[in-house]
């Protein structure tokens, strides 16, 4: 005020600092002068400032892919670039977003997960943060590219476990492959089911499994036939007996028994005699003839024969038991 007339008030504001964002501050000098040119001058300050943080308006998105094998990098990368596609925005300037990722954790196979924080950050240093997670699954099954193949053997009970176990090994010459990790093969074989001899067939589920339990299978079938007969490794023997008159019964009884002394063996289990004897020729007095076949049988029916003769002969002469006497 002035006693002696009006005032008027000038000032020498020209602008404000540029600071952070859109803040700044002038300090103002401000003139009252009367009417006759005295004047006086006060000065204040206005200042603009930033407390407020940034606003997300869009929060970041969890991300889910499947494992490639390789990490994934590219989609994390694009991920992180796109700041997990959070949007954010601040009223006094530009936004700068970082975030903390360091690494996946180790699960299965290659994959993993990280938690992420995401922090947006405005020009005057004000921040706001949000976080999501960014996963490597795997949900696919290891891939098959060689499917198992059956297995047939001729039996042989001293080596074909052997040739069944190796087959079992080599997963029936199945081949698999997964992206995400190392594969482990199993299978469901128990044991040949009870055929003839050593004979029998199994159907087997080959199952390949990946790092995080994923599985595939493939099947094929084991057998294990007999076409083989016995090997006759003695033949049977001709046998020659003197008449006793009552057709040498315990002595053809007992050749017979023993198969007139063949001998046989079966790689597939055991074997069974049997001969075709029907009777004697009728020759001469109580002697007389037979030619037998003897065949060996293996438990799948396969035969195997060998033929002989048993022969009864008189080179006897007969026995005089009363000497003749002379007669006048």
């Amino acid at each position: 005020s002035d006693v002696c007339g009006a005032v008027t008030f000038s000032h020498n504001y020209t602008g404000l600092t540029d600071l952070c964002g859109a803040t700044g501050s002038a300090t103002v000098i401000f003139t009252a002068t009367d009417d006759c040119g005295n004047n006086t001058s006060t000065t204040a300050q206005f200042i603009i400032i930033d407390t407020v943080d940034p606003s997300i308006d869009t929060a970041p998105q969890d991300e889910t892919v499947e494992c490639d094998g390789t990490g994934n990098d590219a989609q994390l990368q694009a991920w992180l670039t796109a700041n997990g596609n959070a949007v954010a925005t601040d009223d006094c300037g530009t936004i700068t977003w970082t975030n903390d990722y360091s690494t996946l954790s180790d699960d299965c196979g290659v994959t993993g997960t990280t938690s992420v924080i995401f922090t947006a950050t405005d020009d005057c240093g004000n921040v706001t943060t949000a976080s999501a997670n960014f996963t490597i699954e795997d949900t696919n099954a290891p891939d098959i590219t060689t499917q198992a193949t059956d297995l047939n053997l001729e039996c042989d009970a001293v080596n074909q476990d052997a040739a069944i176990q190796t087959w079992l090994t080599a997963n029936g010459n199945a081949i698999a492959s997964d992206i995400c990790g190392s594969i482990t093969w199993a299978n469901d074989y128990a044991g040949l089911t009870d055929v003839c001899g050593e004979t029998g067939t199994a159907i087997v589920i080959f199952t390949v499994t990946d790092d995080c339990g994923n599985a595939s299978q493939t099947t094929a079938t084991v057998t294990v036939g007999d076409a083989s007969a016995p090997d006759i490794t003695a033949n049977a023997t001709d046998t020659t007996v003197e008449c006793d008159g009552a057709g040498n019964t315990a002595e053809l009884n007992a050749w017979l028994s023993a198969n007139a002394n063949a001998a046989a063996t079966d790689d597939c289990g055991t074997v069974t005699w049997s001969n075709d004897f029907i009777a004697l020729s009728d020759d001469c007095g109580a002697t007389g003839f037979a030619a037998v076949t003897f065949t060996a049988t293996d438990d799948c029916g396969n035969a195997s024969s060998t033929t002989a003769t048993f022969i009864i002969v008189d080179n006897t002469p007969p026995t005089i038991d009363n000497e003749a006497t002379d007669e006048t």
